[in-house]
């Protein structure tokens, strides 16, 4: 009896085209990924035994080898899909990860995870996204503090070794406004803490990091955004 074809489809979802994006600042070419990666799994069928795979895939756009995870999606009729569910450099994965679970972790987070966050924070971040709306009204915009704050951050370790040789007044300044930041920091609760040591002070990638906690990395820059908010407010209130 003659065994009928399956025809295997590639379907991309959110999370795997926020993860193309996040990586190669580009947007995705979906039309291309879609049709090599068709015919890729159409090729070596016979080697996907289970719900789940991984493949590299050298992108043209940019130039960089990636990693792609796919998981069995559903069957209609002799259609089966196959979800695209996760991007990374191919550099970034490792046997370690995927075998602590953290690869899987991280491919089975969405974009929008449920969370519980400070009440209180959320409050006064929402209080003073208000006070700024009313001042803007006004005609009374008042300057971000969060550009200054973003560059201490961005320069962390250089500002950190600007300050153990330098004596200038200069230094001296800058020696203040990093301890008075990293009081800020040590305000934060654990996890927006860790996302802001992990991501500026050791100089991990938002994918690393969304690995490790589990979270997509668009979660991560959610996360990241609201505990930027908070430092913001704190350092506003530095006297």
């Amino acid at each position: 009896m003659k065994t009928e074809s399956v025809i295997n489809k590639v379907v991309i979802t959110a999370e795997a085209e926020f993860d193309y994006a996040s990586e190669t600042d580009s947007p995705m070419p979906k039309t291309d990924i879609k049709r090599e990666t068709e015919d890729y799994i159409n090729g070596n069928l016979q080697r996907f035994g289970g719900y789940y795979f991984r493949a590299k895939y050298l992108d043209e756009t940019t130039d960089r080898m990636l990693m792609l995870f796919f998981y069995k999606g559903k069957t209609f009729g002799k259609m089966q899909i196959w979800e695209l569910r996760g991007i990374c450099q191919a550099d970034d994965w490792s046997e370690e990860l995927e075998d602590s679970g953290q690869v899987r972790l991280w491919l089975n987070t969405s974009l929008e995870p449920n969370e519980t966050t400070d009440w209180v924070w959320d409050l006064r971040i929402q209080q003073e996204k208000h006070r700024q709306e009313i001042a803007e009204e006004f005609g009374e915009k008042e300057e971000s503090m969060m550009p200054g704050i973003k560059e201490l951050l961005d320069n962390y370790k250089i500002n950190k070794a600007r300050i153990a040789v330098g004596n200038s007044k200069e230094v001296a300044e800058l020696k203040a406004d990093m301890e008075y930041l990293d009081r800020c920091i040590d305000q934060l609760d654990d996890e927006a803490k860790a996302i802001i040591v992990h991501l500026y002070v050791q100089g991990e990638s938002m994918s690393t990091i969304g690995r490790w906690l589990g979270y997509s990395k668009q979660a991560v820059h959610k996360k990241r955004n609201r505990a930027m908010s908070i430092l913001e407010i704190l350092f506003a209130d530095r006297v």
